[in-house]
């Protein structure tokens, strides 16, 4: 085994939970749903609206909690973190990229700038994401300059600003996450695959 592949091995045992894909994609579906369910093409009274949303999170919790961590469990093995090694990524976490996106999103509804500054505020935590957890998995980057893409979409006069632009970006990070999902559990299949001995060579 290579000294490269080795690190690569390193770095997503050190960081399995984000590889495990599949676990995102119900959370995806359930961004979907919640994105759908708000369009005014669908008249959902609001209380109607919070019920699906909960129970679709709720499904989707579960899913990925209990069925989807079960199965990484039995084809892969448990993995013990050390929480220490990442203490300073949890912390930004919390306190920079976590509170970064709520006030864009507060920013984006109350004064309705021409830039949707939710979707650069996604774009950026997407790709601090792929660097803190292991890096690889180029299709975060793309994915990234997909939502700075969308988030012009007002300023070039492709999409009203404000809160209309909220629920199409829900819409489209639960995309990235069923999409990323299945790459990201395609990516840790294909790393942590048993090596192949190659056969011994003998000469006589």
């Amino acid at each position: 085994m290579t000294d490269d592949r080795l690190r690569v091995i390193h770095d997503v045992t050190d960081n399995f939970f984000f590889w495990q894909g599949l676990r995102w994609i119900p959370m995806g579906a359930a961004m979907i749903a919640c994105a759908a369910i708000s369009s005014p093409r669908l008249s959902f009274p609001p209380a109607q609206r919070g019920w699906i949303a909960l129970l679709s999170f709720a499904a989707a919790l579960w899913i990925s909690t209990t069925v989807l961590g079960g199965y990484y469990t039995r084809h892969f093995g448990r993995v013990r973190g050390d929480a220490s090694r990442h203490s300073l990524r949890t912390a930004v976490k919390w306190f920079v990229v976590y509170p970064a996106i709520c006030a864009a999103l507060v920013v984006d509804a109350t004064f309705a700038p021409p830039l949707s500054l939710s979707g650069l505020a996604f774009a950026i935590a997407l790709e601090a994401y792929r660097r803190s957890t292991g890096g690889g998995r180029t299709h975060y980057r793309w994915a990234s300059i997909g939502l700075v893409a969308f988030a012009t979409l007002p300023l070039l006069g492709l999409a009203s600003p404000g809160k209309a632009m909220l629920a199409p970006l829900v819409g489209v990070v639960g995309f990235i996450y069923i999409v990323g999902g299945m790459l990201d559990h395609r990516e840790l299949v294909r790393i942590l695959a048993p090596v192949q001995e190659e056969p011994h060579v003998s000469s006589i």
